[in-house]
């Protein structure tokens, strides 16, 4: 079962976390969305637990618990683990292409104050 953790401090270790979801068994990865750029956690990661009732029953006992001070939202994802990191590195770089590295290009802080952009009457 892959499994969603959000909401995560940006502190927590996947030793932390791994320690986390050990109890509920075996555990077939685990991995923290790491941000290129800073080298810190994004508050994300996923676990891919082999046995469905054991991932079931960490999700219904982690989700809303407090790990580090924060709530975190543990949940099923319909996706495999790298999948969902791919898609996720992928909607990061569209998000940011066509942008200049002053923000001067195309996308929402591109200097239009806010403006919208109209489109043409035909």
């Amino acid at each position: 079962m892959n499994i969603l953790v959000r909401n995560l401090s940006k502190g927590v270790t996947e030793k932390e976390l791994l320690q986390v979801f050990l109890p509920f068994g075996r555990i077939k990865s685990l991995s923290l969305v790491i941000d290129r750029l800073t080298g810190k956690s994004k508050g994300f990661g996923f676990v891919d637990m082999p046995v469905d009732s054991e991932g079931a029953a960490a999700i219904k006992a982690l989700n809303g618990k407090l790990i580090r001070g924060q709530k975190v939202r543990v949940k099923t994802t319909t996706q495999g683990v790298r999948s969902a990191m791919n898609q996720t590195d992928r909607a990061h770089r569209e998000r940011f292409e066509g942008r200049e590295p002053n923000g001067a290009g195309k996308g929402r802080n591109s200097g239009t104050s806010g403006a919208r952009r109209q489109k043409p009457h035909r």
